[in-house]
């Protein structure tokens, strides 16, 4: 492992300076402080663990997250990554305050917005949704470090966003609906919501993807806020105008889709994007034919993972945009 010793001859700087940065003690030029920080990163530094726990003592790291998992079994997972990584650096003073909401009202986003602000935060993690008065209320809260968590929104000062790539997670559907219907055929999406950016970036990607195909007909798009209740009617609505021969579901809602489609005398062919129990299930009976999977867990301790680094180790991500790998499910995957 680099000391810092080696750190401060590849940075050309002293010991002293380097252990001020790697301390995060203040007093050292921006350019020292980012190459020293970057060679640290590059060769995998990391202080004596019993050394930094003692210095660390008493710290504390309050993190708020704002997550829309109300009714919306994917983010189960989600929080159980956030909880069990949280458990793991519980030692650096790190903690969590949960504010779930339902759907996608920016008015309540916007509440508990301010209702976490009052608190003494260290960070924000939020599941943005995609609308001036979030943008504006997140700008307000700058310097703050923020991280966008499932889903992103148009604001550059965020040290991440975590999750899937959006785009080619719709284009993976759209190559599998083109493989589910060789002789063309009619599609129906059934989206989550028009106001989060990541729904919306799955929608492009899937119809990026077919846009030279054309004996395949995207015949319409609905919005389903998410809701099981919702996205049945909605689904059913769509089976007795459409009678699509496939079904794109870009978000969740998906059982209470499904259920529709079940219940009808359809025989349109499903795609979803949400690999929970309901799902795998009905992948299995047959009832739909394949899961674009986000890796919900590794989205919530990649969450805390990043922000554990900024705190303790002073590293911001190489990227802004860390995404989760897309992974196709079919009936006989493992």
């Amino acid at each position: 492992m680099i000391t810092i010793k080696q750190i401060a001859e590849l940075a050309g700087t002293s010991r002293g300076t380097v252990d001020r940065v790697l301390n995060r003690r203040g007093n050292v030029s921006p350019d020292i402080e980012k190459l020293v920080l970057k060679i640290a990163k590059e060769h995998n530094y990391r202080s004596n663990p019993f050394a930094k726990a003692l210095a660390k003592r008493g710290a504390k790291y309050t993190i708020g997250i704002i997550i829309n998992s109300i009714g919306n079994m994917f983010f189960d997972d989600v929080i159980v990554g956030i909880n069990e990584t949280v458990e793991k650096y519980k030692e650096y003073g790190l903690e969590v305050l949960i504010r779930e909401i339902k759907g996608y009202d920016e008015n309540e986003q916007l509440e508990a917005l301010v209702e976490l602000s009052a608190h003494n935060l260290s960070a924000l993690v939020i599941t943005p949704i995609d609308h001036p008065l979030i943008e504006k209320k997140l700008a307000a809260l700058s310097p703050l470090p923020i991280v966008a968590l499932n889903s992103d929104i148009h604001f550059d000062r965020k040290l991440a966003f975590i999750g899937c790539d959006y785009y080619n997670s719709g284009g993976l559907s759209g190559d599998i609906a083109e493989l589910m219907l060789p002789n063309g055929g009619d599609i129906s999406i059934i989206t989550g919501s028009f106001h989060m950016l990541g729904h919306n970036e799955r929608i492009r990607g899937f119809k990026d993807a077919l846009k030279n195909k054309g004996n395949i007909r995207i015949v319409s798009t609905d919005a389903n806020d998410d809701d099981n209740e919702i996205s049945y009617s909605a689904t059913a609505a769509v089976l007795e105008r459409y009678n699509p021969d496939l079904l794109y579901f870009c978000a969740a809602g998906t059982e209470g889709g499904v259920r529709a489609v079940k219940d009808s005398s359809s025989s349109a062919r499903v795609i979803v994007v949400d690999d929970i129990k309901p799902m795998r299930d009905y992948l299995a009976d047959g009832s739909i034919n394949a899961i674009i999977t986000q890796q919900p867990y590794c989205q919530g301790e990649l969450t805390i993972e990043t922000l554990y680094q900024y705190f303790v180790y002073g590293y911001s991500p190489d990227q802004v945009n860390c995404y989760t790998e897309n992974q196709v499910r079919l009936r006989h995957s493992k």
